[in-house]
């Protein structure tokens, strides 16, 4: 009986040691995580929050332009201007600028409804003061609630295949505002 457990024990051991080392291997091959999320996040735009002077808010409830004044304050351009809510604004402005693209993946563009861009939950258009411009199309918040499909600059022309990024989810938390949140309330005297 005592050569029979041995037995048994020599070979419990011998495979944990082939799928300990095989398991060794295969993580050996993948990526560190710090080095995949280095070169997978880079900026979402490469200007600078002053470099920008206008803006156009596509959402589902309202369109929206939003023009810097020579003065540095934001106006909502209409045909009356009207003071814009700098600190919502400014909210934006800082996202456009500092939030971080994650992985992006390449997908036909007639599966553009699975991600939520088609049509876009909403589309911010950027003009910078040199004339530059830059266009985000938001879409549906990821399966885990965490980020936001997107797609970054895209081409005017029809194409096959599309880009779609992961963006921060805090984009959608600034553009699913009421319009009223984008006017500067009057102070009541």
């Amino acid at each position: 009986m005592a050569s029979g457990i041995r037995t048994k024990t020599l070979v419990l051991l011998t495979t944990a040691a082939i799928l300990g080392g095989g398991l060794y291997l295969f993580e050996k091959q993948l990526p560190t995580p710090n080095s995949n999320d280095t070169a997978a996040k880079k900026p979402l735009f490469g200007f600078q929050e002053g470099d920008v002077v206008a803006l156009k808010i596509i959402a589902p409830d309202y369109s929206l332009n939003l023009k810097k004044l020579a003065t540095g304050n934001w106006v909502i351009d209409r045909a009356k201007q009207t003071p814009a809510e700098e600190g919502t604004v400014v909210f934006l402005l800082n996202l456009l600028v500092t939030g971080q693209r994650d992985r992006s993946l390449d997908v036909p563009t007639e599966r553009a409804g699975d991600y939520g861009l088609a049509p876009p939950m909403a589309t911010v258009d950027i003009t910078l003061k040199d004339g530059q411009q830059y266009r985000l199309h938001l879409g549906d918040t990821t399966f885990d609630g965490l980020k936001l499909y997107a797609e970054i600059d895209p081409p005017a022309e029809p194409r096959e295949k599309m880009t779609v990024t992961l963006v921060p989810l805090d984009l959608k938390n600034a553009l699913q505002r009421p319009l009223q949140e984008w006017e500067r309330q009057q102070a009541a005297n």
